[in-house]
């Protein structure tokens, strides 16, 4: 029984190895002919060019490891039972479940090395990306870079900003409230820009306004304000940092601290479950394969088959944006149900359509 499941194991991956390698390179490829013209227009070097594309390959491998797991499963065992392998395993005693059990293994180690590249690796390429496309080609600043015309809750205090850059530690068209225990307006300061400089708030040009033990406010014109603030630069950067630049550890903690802040964290809620349930839809797509590959004897399911699992790829991916955006962002289900709805349907067709192969 053990060679036999190394012979299945290793047919296996032969397939999902060659199969991961050719999409990773076709991606790449229908890519680059997509984009390069953009890199030619922004005179951006060939190296920064090629390195863009060299740092897409984690994100590409974890979006496609799925649908490589089901056509490996299907081509593997169409291609067994079309030689009649399949058949004398089964005459042997052999159910159908036992001997596709290491495909099942193997789809699962996938799994976790999906979820391990999405934590690992993933965040630090994705921000490197959009750096170089955002900034570099599109000569915009990107979500992480700069931020537009926010409110932000801080110690007592309300914070409205024109714009936020995190690289100088600036703030633009910065209006401040401090408020007391009974949230009376206690100050307000109006300012051109503020600077962060050896841990104090530098606010330039604007006016300073005080609550007055009598009643009433002072108001004072300033060229130049200094302020020991609680707030830091690096509060105020984790509102722009999106959530396909951050692993699964820091988006917990993101979600934590935005919502103590009484931010709505719906959208990175949404995305940290996300993180975790995708990558395990190559265990789903593995047993949604094997009956898809075994449904006809003597491999006559395998052109059908091929088929049939793109559709079911492509209907998986359609679900899974779709319960991501219109139940998870829109709020008509929990997060943690809306980003795990997809898989428990699929996983539920793929065991029913086991169950219906002839053992």
């Amino acid at each position: 029984m053990r060679i036999l499941g190394l012979y299945v194991a290793g047919e296996f991956l032969k397939v999902f190895g060659f199969l991961l390698v050719a999409f990773v390179s076709l991606f790449t490829l229908f890519d680059f002919i997509e984009k390069v013209d953009n890199f030619h227009e922004a005179l951006v070097p060939a190296s920064t060019m090629l390195m863009y594309f060299l740092l897409q390959v984690p994100e590409i491998i974890s979006l496609l490891s799925p649908l490589a797991v089901l056509l490996g499963t299907i081509i593997a065992l169409g291609l067994m039972s079309k030689r009649g392998e399949t058949i004398a395993i089964k005459s042997s005693g052999v159910s159908v479940m036992r001997f596709t059990l290491p495909i099942v293994l193997l789809a699962l180690t996938i799994t976790l090395s999906t979820a391990l590249i999405n934590e690992m690796a993933l965040p630090g390429t994705k921000a490197r990306t959009n750096h170089i496309w955002n900034v570099m080609v599109e000569k915009r600043p990107s979500s992480a870079y700069s931020h537009e015309k926010f409110w932000f809750k801080g110690n007592g205090s309300i914070y409205h900003i024109g714009l936020f850059d995190p690289l100088g530690q600036v703030l633009s068209n910065v209006v401040y409230y401090r408020f007391d225990d009974h949230f009376n307006l206690a100050e307000r300061i109006d300012a051109r820009r503020a600077t962060y400089i050896g841990g104090k708030w530098l606010f330039f040009l604007g006016l300073h306004q005080q609550r007055l033990p009598q009643g009433g406010y002072s108001a004072v014109v300033f060229d130049e304000l200094e302020k020991n603030l609680p707030e830091r630069p690096e509060d105020f950067s984790r509102l722009s940092k999106p959530s396909e630049e951050m692993g699964l550890a820091e988006l917990s903690d993101h979600v934590g601290k935005v919502d103590a802040e009484g931010y709505d964290t719906r959208r990175y809620q949404v995305d940290m479950h996300c993180k975790i349930s995708y990558p395990f839809i190559c265990v789903i797509m593995a047993l949604i394969g094997i009956p898809l590959a075994l449904f006809r004897e003597r491999g006559r399911a395998l052109a059908p088959g091929i088929v049939v699992g793109m559709l079911v790829a492509l209907v998986y991916w359609i679900s899974f944006g779709y319960a991501r955006s219109i139940f998870g962002y829109g709020g008509v289900l929990p997060p943690m149900m809306a980003a795990w709805l997809p898989n428990a349907m699929f996983a539920l067709a793929g065991v029913g359509m086991i169950t219906s192969v002839r053992q």
